[in-house]
């Protein structure tokens, strides 16, 4: 369809929909089609997947921002939460100006702020404790507000503070993450939405000024105090001011969780606040922690301890006679649920959200996770693979004698992720190719009319401070090279066309924008057009230290920029025009990569050009996180129906780390100094990872014909199971343990390291592993056994990706499902297991209502014979179109027409046995592959 033909559509599309809204009748996000489907009716025309996705978010942005209702759970259903009701707030002076600065000012359109005034923040008042209720003695409640990254979390709590003053809190203080940047922007926003004056710093007097900014102009008296600035936290001498929070209408502090800073807050309120009479503040407290689940971050500076910045924020909060502390996050994996020790330990944790928890309601044109790393989502094609990285074999020899012995070779030479501080060699050709995308997109976004919006590239592929510097002058250089052939060798006429530039934008064109329709190719890449949208853009690094470059979007609304740095740009600090972001990190924790999606939000009118450059395994990590924190919002939302605690909510987190082997619980553990033994029994233990080294495989192959061999020529039975499985029943624990002693697996497996498992075998402590049922476990490929007895079966179809490496042949790092527990069992074992394991959670107070996993066939049957499970795997072909990396390249060429051998093996619940052996799980997957290391500051830094 030509560019007149789809306007035209886009306005027939519109008048109809606007026609309907003006006679009553609502336009939602499920009958949106109606409306495209009789346009193309009257036009008798069609449209391809990308007009279709264009039109319906257009109707999209400009009349059916459509949310899913908010909602909470408590710790008690039968308090009555309604204290507060807007038509009893005498004077909502605060809430009425920030109102009207959202609707003159902030992007959420009329529907939006009507339901976060009439609805939303509503509910969450009546979470919060009523400030002016007369009680005896002291009173802190503790609540948890979850939303999504980058989806407007702000304004919900600078609204909230609004109406919390508006209703009589007296001082709100306001946690803004670790690092300074952040703050910085915090702070701006508040002075601008609630306070109405900023202190700024005078770059060239260098002297504080005032002026009014924001909701200020309108030139009212000025009703709140705010006790910090843009230019200064709550540091230095600060603790001495010689005032008092009586005197104030109103008091405001934004600070970072940072325990020098709480301290110097803490010393102030005691000394100059609190009332010995009386033992306490008399002023109502709120507490807001953005970013809360920031206290699980692992990091080894004691100015951001986790443990030390929440017992100071306890301590401010008990200094108050009513207190209300309200964590907002949008990524509720912190460790203060997952404690695996015991429920009442996770219950009492310092910040626990004991009282509330709320989901925020989500916007249907909010572009999350699910959207864009769900194979099915709407933006997935966004997704660009990074496959040039060659990561070296952590846990070789040869790379260990490098790091040890050619420290310099590695520093100079290709990038990887456990890179030094110190690394300044050579960058992967994709970062350029992500680059020229950028800048197609901002000549893509000119010629569209948005000349005057704001754009950004994200660059996030290191820790290290001075990588980040190296990396900034590497995309200088790109964009400096880049700017002068245009300027310089391009002429804006056809023999631009022979140019190598041209030649190499032309490619990457067809490979990621050909879909465009509205703008041909031949006008982005005229020269005129394409000087126009880079002039200006600017590279900065943004990170936590004091020399950080800052955004400032109020001076230039229209800023460009490539913004190089870590965890600036992980945790909240917005960059407005996200078109590109190449992302290159090392982590796989729920909270961590969550926020290192900057990506997430809003992309009106450019939601078909903004690209995302990561790896394979890092896009699988997010659709598998973005699955799971949907299921616990979902099952926070059931669990209102069914008046479940925050406490039950906290299991469900913790059990579903459990089960993804997410790494959040033992990345917590260790921060802790806690290691934790485990036996083999009571457990199912896979390998879904299998070595790059087909070697290993050929041998692990021959093992299995081996076994089966050895079984049939002995005269054991092999009984058909179903439609896809062979059992043999009884074999003696010799055999196994010289079969477990025959395969090689990869160390990347968590839980399965065959030579503990044939020690623990053997063990003569070792009880109740006599005698085992083996399963051959097929599949649904067209790829049949090739053993002797089960030509029957076929090979199961997987596709296979790398990851650290290592091949994975499941997207959920599972080799089974979760009935795989039920495989050699009698119908009466099922039963007995399925009872045990709800029995278990009734007792911890937890929903039953949930799938039983595979373990709890095993945890739950002391009695049941140990299983070995073995699979053969056919790895499916790549994707049409698809990139892989080398390393999975040439597995595939090494392996041939062969196939996998996968193993699973499960040990009973046996209890009671202390002498048997316990090994410490296989850490050399954690700390070599997934452990996130901490951001690295300036020593300068605080």
């Amino acid at each position: 369809m030509g560019n007149e033909l789809l306007q035209s559509f886009l306005i027939i599309t519109n008048q109809n929909v606007k026609a309907d809204i003006n006679r009553g009748i609502e336009v939602n996000y499920n009958n949106i089609d109606k409306y495209i489907e009789n346009t193309k009716k009257f036009l008798n025309v069609t449209l391809t997947e990308d007009e279709y996705k264009l039109v319906f978010h257009d109707i999209e942005q400009r009349f059916s921002i459509k949310h899913s209702k908010g909602c909470a759970i408590f710790d008690d259903y039968d308090q009555l939460r309604d204290w507060y009701h807007e038509e009893n707030i005498e004077d909502p002076y605060f809430w009425t100006r920030y109102k009207r600065y959202l609707e003159e000012f902030s992007s959420l359109n009329p529907k939006s702020i009507e339901l976060l005034d009439k609805t939303t923040l509503p509910q969450i008042m009546n979470c919060l404790g009523n400030p002016t209720e007369e009680f005896e003695g002291i009173r802190l409640r503790r609540g948890l507000v979850i939303g999504d990254v980058q989806s407007g979390k702000t304004a919900t709590y600078s609204g909230l503070i609004c109406k919390a003053v508006d209703a009589g809190y007296k001082v709100v203080i306001l946690l803004a993450g670790i690092t300074e940047s952040l703050r910085q922007q915090t702070q701006q926003r508040i002075d601008e939405g609630i306070v109405g004056l900023a202190r700024t710093m005078n770059p060239i007097l260098k002297t504080p000024e005032t002026h009014r900014v924001g909701v200020g102009l309108d030139m009212k008296e000025v009703r709140a105090t705010s006790l910090t600035t843009q230019a200064y936290d709550f540091i230095a001498t600060n603790d001495n001011i010689v005032t008092s929070l009586a005197s104030h209408k109103t008091v405001l502090l934004v600070i970072k969780k940072n325990v020098s800073v709480l301290n110097k807050l803490y010393n102030w309120l005691k000394n100059n606040n609190y009332d010995p009479s009386k033992g306490y503040i008399d002023c109502p407290l709120l507490l807001i922690d953005d970013e809360a689940d920031n206290a699980s971050l692992n990091t080894n500076k004691d100015e951001t301890n986790p443990t030390k910045t929440n017992a100071k924020i306890r301590q401010i909060c008990a200094l108050f006679k009513n207190a209300t502390y309200v964590g907002f996050t949008a990524t509720p994996f912190a460790n203060c649920f997952i404690d695996p020790d015991s429920v009442d330990s996770m219950k009492n944790a310092d910040l626990f959200p004991e009282n509330f928890m709320y989901v925020l309601p989500s916007p249907s044109t909010y572009i999350g996770a699910k959207k864009i790393f769900d194979e099915d989502g709407a933006f997935h094609r966004n997704v660009r693979f990074i496959t040039d990285i060659e990561e070296p074999d952590y846990a070789s020899d040869e790379y260990k004698d490098r790091a040890s012995n050619d420290i310099d070779g590695l520093n100079n030479g290709p990038f990887y992720y456990k890179h030094s501080k110190n690394w300044d060699g050579v960058f992967p050709k994709s970062l350029t190719h992500s680059m020229y995308c950028f800048f197609l997109a901002n000549t893509i976004r000119d010629l569209r009319g948005d000349s005057g919006k704001p754009r950004s590239m994200l660059v996030n592929m290191s820790r290290f401070v001075k990588v980040q510097r190296v990396i900034k002058e590497h995309v200088e250089k790109i964009y400096n090279d880049f700017k002068s052939k245009i300027e310089f060798s391009f002429s804006g006429t056809d023999a631009d066309k022979n140019l190598p530039l041209y030649k190499t934008l032309e490619e990457l064109w067809n490979k990621h924008y050909s879909f465009i329709g509205d703008i041909s190719i031949d006008r982005v890449l005229h020269k005129e057009n394409l000087i126009k949208a880079i002039k200006d853009i600017k590279t900065v690094v943004v990170n936590g230290s004091k020399n950080s470059n800052k955004l400032d979007y109020k001076k230039n609304p229209s800023l460009r920029v490539i913004a190089v740095g870590g965890i600036a740009l992980s945790r909240g600090l917005t960059l407005e025009g996200l078109l590109t972001s190449y992302f290159y990190r090392n982590t796989a924790t729920f909270d961590v990569l969550m926020q290192m999606g900057r990506w997430f939000g809003y992309r009106p009118k450019y939601e078909d050009i903004f690209q995302i450059w990561t790896t394979m395994a890092s896009a699988r990590w997010y659709d598998e996180i973005s699955k799971a924190s949907e299921d616990l919002k979902e099952q926070l939302r059931k669990m209102f129906d069914q008046h479940l605690t925050p406490k039950d909510f906290g299991i469900k987190v913790r059990d579903n780390c459990e089960e993804l082997q997410i790494t959040a619980s033992n990345k917590m553990r260790m921060s802790f100094d806690l290691n934790e033994q485990v036996s083999f029994y009571g457990n199912l233990h896979e390998t879904p990872y299998i070595s790059l080294n087909t070697e290993q495989n050929k041998k692990n192959v021959a093992q299995t014909k081996a076994l089966a061999f050895q079984l049939w020529s002995q005269g054991y039975n092999f009984k058909k199971s179903g439609k896809g499985a062979y059992i043999v029943r009884d074999v003696p624990k010799s055999l196994i343990s010289s079969f477990v002693g025959g395969i090689v697996c990869s160390k990347m497996n968590p839980s399965f390291n065959e030579e503990y498992i044939k020690d623990f075998i053997d063990d003569v402590n070792t009880i109740g592993l006599d005698y085992w049922d083996i399963v051959f476990q097929g599949g649904e490929s067209e790829t049949h056994f090739d053993i002797e007895r089960l030509e029957e079966l076929t090979c199961a179809g997987r596709a296979i990706h790398i990851e650290h490496n290592a091949v994975v042949v499941s997207s959920r790092r599972r080799l089974l499902n979760t009935s795989a527990g039920k495989l050699a069992l009698s119908e009466e074992q099922i039963a007995k297991a399925v009872s045990a394991c709800k029995a278990k959670w009734e007792e911890e107070g937890s929903s039953i209502d949930r799938t039983i996993p595979s373990k709890a066939y095993f945890e739950h049957l002391p009695n049941r014979k140990p299983i070995l499970i073995v699979m053969l795997i056919v790895p499916k072909p790549p994707k049409e179109n698809e990139d892989e990396e080398q390393k999975l390249i040439k597995f595939r060429s090494d392996l041939g027409q062969s196939y996998i051998a996968a193993f699973a093996m499960g040990f009973p619940g046996v209890k009671g046995v202390d002498k048997a052996k316990h090994y410490k799980v296989n850490k050399v997957y954690y700390t070599q592959n997934l452990m996130d290391e901490p951001e690295e500051l300036d020593d300068e830094d605080e």
